[in-house]
């Protein structure tokens, strides 16, 4: 075992060095770096605090008979029309996100009776899609 004593960047370090073999060496510090001395803290006088932001206005909330938007995304296919008749599974909107798109499945039997989006629109997650009754 060599001790050796090795300054990386302005640091000292002491490291123990173990001769495997002829082509490998494992390195252990023999004792961590002397603390630097800290730099001195200067502070800036405090900046006058910024107006809040204002806030985007939230989806009304789903009704019991709303089909709300499970993610931010963009229609891609609404693939009903109103007053059509729908079970439950049958796919209702197609949305995208991230390259990605996410079918919007009919929770219940029912008639479409408003669809509140159309295709290349965004939407929010928890955005009313469309009503069924």
């Amino acid at each position: 075992m060599k001790k050796l004593r090795i300054t990386v960047e302005g640091k000292t370090y002491e490291v123990e060095v173990e001769i495997l073999g002829s082509r490998i060496a494992s390195v252990a510090p023999a004792a961590a770096p002397a603390p630097a001395a800290a730099a001195p803290v200067v502070s800036a006088p405090a900046a006058a605090p910024a107006a809040p932001a204002p806030k985007k206005a939230a989806p009304a909330p789903a009704g019991a008979n709303d089909v709300a938007c499970p993610l931010a995304a963009v229609v891609v296919a609404v693939n009903v029309k109103e007053g059509q008749q729908v079970k439950a599974g049958d796919l209702l909107v197609t949305l995208e996100a991230m390259k990605m798109n996410t079918p919007v499945n009919s929770p219940a039997d029912g008639t479409v009776a408003k669809i509140c989006v159309s295709a290349g629109q965004s939407v929010n997650e928890g955005e009313v899609l469309l009503s069924l009754s």
